[in-house]
């Protein structure tokens, strides 16, 4: 009897390896930014004030499906974003409740670990793919600015948040027939009251053997929070990305 329900599940887990799949990324992008940030003080510009620029990040995504069609798929994924600047104070501000000079030097930097776990169906998967459920996105961050007052005394004052956020997931994908190539775009959204955030991505990809690809595209990242921890932040970041890619 042990023998017949080994064997059994066995069998079962051989064809069970049939249905399930997934893909795992692996990508590198980068972000330009634009807009305002607040901590009990003044908006402060974060191009003109606090010298952000162009930068470069990680990220890791990994899809995980599966026959059973009352159980959603699940897709786990994290993003480190930073940004951190150095130069002259276009005006004078507050941040923290403390006053930085105009025309003084000013560091700043910013860190923010992105972690999702997306529940999602798939509702078409043929040349054309269609997925659709909901994501919780955590933020972790932390933002700190360095510089001296209207009496020439330094200054340095940081700020840091967790914030939970529930988002519409969603993904849409284009395969050329009779080729490699394909095209898809991807996305999580949510607004209510005064806040709004998404993210998002629109890439060409072309698979190799095994599974194996690469994918270029255009990424996509705006948070506009409202005094969550006393901090608020309207920011857009944009810019082009590139990942490898596994689809088992």
């Amino acid at each position: 009897m042990k023998k017949i329900i080994l064997a059994t599940m066995i069998a079962t887990s051989f064809s069970m390896a049939d249905f399930i799949g997934g893909e795992v990324d692996v990508g590198y992008y980068t972000h330009n930014p634009s807009g305002t940030a607040q901590y009990k003080g003044d908006s402060i510009d974060v191009e003109n004030d606090l010298k952000w620029e162009n930068e470069q990040d990680i990220f890791f995504k990994a899809y995980f499906e599966h026959p059973i069609p009352i159980i959603p798929n699940i897709k786990v994924g994290y993003t480190d974003f930073s940004h951190s600047g150095d130069g002259i104070a276009n005006q004078s501000f507050r941040f923290s409740g403390r006053e930085y000079s105009n025309r003084s030097t000013i560091s700043s930097n910013m860190d923010l670990k992105m972690y999702d776990i997306t529940l999602y169906y798939e509702f078409l998967d043929n040349w054309l793919s269609l997925d659709a459920g909901v994501n919780l996105k955590y933020i972790d961050g932390d933002i700190s600015v360095k510089g001296v007052d209207s009496n020439g005394r330094p200054v340095y004052e940081s700020t840091d948040f967790q914030v939970p956020i529930p988002m519409l997931y969603g993904k849409v994908r284009l395969d050329v027939p009779a080729t490699d190539l394909s095209f898809q775009v991807e996305g999580n959204y949510i607004s209510y009251d005064d806040n709004m955030l998404y993210d998002m991505e629109a890439g060409a990809r072309y698979t190799f053997a095994l599974g194996f690809g690469i994918e270029a595209g255009y990424k996509l990242f705006k948070i506009n929070i409202e005094d969550v921890s006393d901090f608020s932040m309207d920011t857009n970041f944009d810019g082009f990305y590139g990942k490898l890619v596994w689809d088992f």
